[in-house]
């Protein structure tokens, strides 16, 4: 680093007009011209020059006023030679003036008066420049040379001026030597910082470098490292003095990394080991290398026993760590493939690897032969374990695995049916927003056309979905359900209505709002009758607002439960009786505070559809069906009929007389449908849908199965069904009327269905 000369004495041959400039150049360039001077921006108050600055202040106060500009301070340290004779001049007023009279005694006091004042004020001055520019011995030297350029310059008397000038420059030179002193010492103990700090940086870098092998790369480093602790001796005369044991040890510092990076190696080395590491280090515990001492050696040894009991209960630990992590990644894997998800083969192949040669190994194959179970539709899972049943105990594993899993699949199914389609890959998501009620107009896309379009999507993917599951299965996923369930306390009346009306024949979605505490919505949405919601939404506002007075479960609890019977479940009878107290809310008079049991009764019948007793028993109507329609409905249905309803056969033969008599010569034998009869004959029950019905065979009291022999059949019957199968049933009995074989005037009851 190059080192700043001291400034030196001035030379002499002083002008009279002007300071040295030879001993002023001198005093720049040992102080180190080639640096950059500070700009400088601190005000500097001396008596000298107050009163120039208050002109040129108010002068440029005044310019600024009138145009509207900043007036900006002055400051002393920026002014020239010329700016500070301008000063001086008027301090020499006085002496001009007794010179001009030629009087030698008022010469002589104004010359002692002058140089009075000068002393305090350049000493003051100087005191301005030294703080101002202590750390900067250029910045000194050219602000006082233009400050004793310009006092000086304003002297008339040569002789004076030769005086003053000199006893300014000896001034300048005093304080300037001591800035350079300080200057030159801050420089160096900033030189000291930064090469310690760089010196530690490289070593380590070089130490890493040599733990990790790299014998090529520490050495490159360490040359620098000696080069930056060379430099450091020339500024630190203590550093000096160990330099050579400093180097010492940084080289042995790359040989300890070095030594200690091949024992982590044989360590971490499978066909190694750990115990081979403690076998090197004995090995080298004897060999005390060049460079050390012994005492240093043995203190390296027992460090590196250290780091090796470190690196012991590291490899232990990844070992454990890495056994642990193949458990949970073989677990969440089997979970996984088990239920039927979608694994790219990228992790397949990961977890395959991670298991081999384990006892997790098994388990992950296994769980690829129960994805297949797990991807089949009901019936075809229905049929596997019937088969593994069949095989006895040769069976018995596979019937238990497919039973837990079949188990897990109904839960997940029941949790969030859509969800877990998409998971397993059955069909693709499609983007639906449950409360996308109307188009915005600001957009140019019918955003609301599209949303339709997008759930019809859905509702021919839940359709699929039932089949798959054996389960009625909602468009809606279980977190799009409960965005809807959160969201209709805030809606108001009309809104209700239009997502009732959108969601009225989607499968499964009322069942869904009902769990979630919407009962009351799903009773009302599902029945579908705008007036019966409008009175029921009604009657949830002036609950809220007061205008009407709640009524206790123990006076209305005996109606409901008369009005129902046995028709509904614990929940759906909870959701019902719900409605009906709202339903009855927006019904009786405003300030009604008296329980009316017959509109009670009458907000039951409404929120239901109607209960009525049919075939002895107690059944919810369809809307705009009566009990004896419906009943009809079922006493009159046909093979055909039960057939196209998408009913399966149960067939059988009974012997019976020719005739269908008690008694008879001839015995003959007839087929019958087990299943149409139940239809005929067995109990007619309501279910969760709009108009969904299903049939309790009297014989065994069960229900009449579905195509996949598990599930109920369920009906599903309208008034526009009633009508047809009425429109039908005349439309036979014309023909049979008029057919030859009948011939005329049968009677419309012997004509069976």
């Amino acid at each position: 680093m190059a080192k700043q000369q001291r400034i030196g004495v001035y030379g002499s041959g002083i002008k009279p007009t002007g300071i040295d400039s030879g001993a002023a150049g001198k005093m720049r360039a040992l102080a180190g011209l080639g640096q950059v001077m500070s700009d400088v921006g601190i005000a500097i108050a001396k008596p000298i020059i107050v009163t120039k600055r208050a002109e040129e202040g108010a002068q440029a106060a005044e310019e600024a006023f009138k145009t509207g500009g900043e007036v900006k301070q002055l400051s002393a340290a920026k002014w020239g030679a010329s700016q500070f004779r301008s000063a001086a001049e008027q301090k020499t007023a006085e002496l001009r003036s007794a010179a001009e009279q030629k009087t030698a005694e008022l010469t002589r006091n104004a010359e002692k008066i002058y140089r009075s004042e000068l002393s305090t004020e350049s000493a003051q001055t100087m005191a301005g420049f030294a703080e101002q520019f202590k750390d900067n011995p250029v910045g000194f030297n050219d602000a006082v040379e233009n400050y004793i350029k310009g006092t000086v310059s304003a002297i008339t008397d040569p002789v004076l001026a030769a005086d003053i000038n000199d006893r300014l420059t000896r001034t300048a030179l005093s304080t300037g030597q001591k800035i350079q002193s300080a200057f030159e010492v801050k420089q160096a103990n900033k030189g000291i910082v930064t090469l310690g700090n760089n010196i530690s940086s490289k070593t380590r870098q070089a130490n890493r470098l040599a733990r990790e092998g790299n014998a090529d790369g520490a050495a490159a480093i360490l040359e620098d490292i000696s080069a930056d602790q060379d430099s450091l001796a020339d500024l630190s005369p203590k550093f000096k003095a160990q330099l050579q044991d400093e180097k010492r040890k940084v080289k042995n510092g790359l040989y300890e990394n070095k030594i200690s990076g091949e024992l982590d190696a044989i360590a971490d080395d499978p066909e190694q080991g750990i115990s081979a590491a403690y076998a090197k280090l004995d090995e080298l515990q004897g060999k005390v290398p060049k460079g050390y001492d012994p005492a240093e050696w043995d203190a390296f040894i027992q460090t590196a026993q250290t780091d090796l009991g470190r690196t012991n209960s590291r490899v232990q630990s990844a070992a454990a760590a890495a056994t642990k992590q193949a458990e949970k990644d073989a677990s969440n894997y089997v979970s996984s493939v088990s239920a039927g998800f979608v694994v790219s083969e990228e992790e397949t192949a990961a977890v395959m690897a991670g298991v081999a040669g384990t006892k997790y190994e098994d388990a992950v194959v296994k769980a690829q032969e129960i994805a297949q179970y797990s991807l089949a539709t009901s019936a075809e899972r229905a049929e596997l374990r019937a088969g593994a049943e069949a095989l006895g105990l040769d069976g018995i594993d596979m019937l238990a695995a497919m039973q837990k899993q079949e188990d897990f699949i109904n839960q997940a199914v029941q949790a969030d049916a859509y969800g877990f389609a998409v998971r397993q890959g059955i069909v693709e998501e499609v983007n639906f927003d449950p409360l996308l009620l109307q188009d915005d107009i600001d957009t140019p896309v019918d955003e609301y056309a599209a949303n339709q379009a997008n759930f019809q999507k859905r509702i021919e993917q839940s359709a699929v979905l039932s089949e798959q599951y054996g389960y009625t299965v909602s468009p809606l996923s279980a977190p799009e359900a409960r965005i809807l369930t959160n969201a209709l306390p805030g809606l108001i009346r009309s809104q209700k209505i239009a997502v009732a009306k959108l969601f009225k024949d989607a499968p499964g979605v009322w069942g869904q709002i009902a769990g979630k505490g919407e009962g009351s919505y799903a009773q009302l949405s599902a029945l579908g009758n705008d007036n019966v919601m409008n009175v029921a939404f009604d009657g949830q506002d002036r609950i809220k607002a007061g205008t009407v007075k709640a009524i206790k479960i123990d006076d209305f609890r005996k109606d409901f439960v008369e009005e129902t019977g046995n028709v509904f479940g614990p929940d759906d009878s909870a959701s019902a009786m719900q409605a009906a107290v709202d339903y009855y809310y927006g019904s009786v008079e405003l300030g009604s505070d008296v329980y009316d049991s017959g509109k009670f009764r009458q907000a039951v019948q409404a929120v239901t559809g109607g209960i009525k007793k049919v075939r002895g028993v107690k059944t919810q109507l369809p809307e705009g069906v009566d009990a004896s329609q419906l009943e009809e409905y079922f006493n009159n249905m046909t093979q055909e009929q039960y057939a196209k309803a998408g009913g399966v056969d149960v067939f059988y033969n009974e012997v019976q007389f020719e005739g269908g008599g008690l008694s008879g010569d001839n015995v003959i034998t007839v087929q019958r449908n087990k299943a149409l009869d139940a239809v005929h004959q067995g109990t007619i029950k309501a279910v969760p849908g709009q108009g969904k019905y299903i049939i309790i065979d009297p014989q065994t009291n069960m229900f009449i199965p579905g195509p996949d022999g598990i599930s109920p059949f369920e009906f599903t019957v309208s008034s526009a069904d009633i009508s047809a199968m009425k429109a039908e049933r005349n439309a036979r009995i014309n023909r049979f009327a008029r057919s030859p074989v009948s011939g005329a005037g049968v009677p419309i009851m012997d004509i069976q269905p």
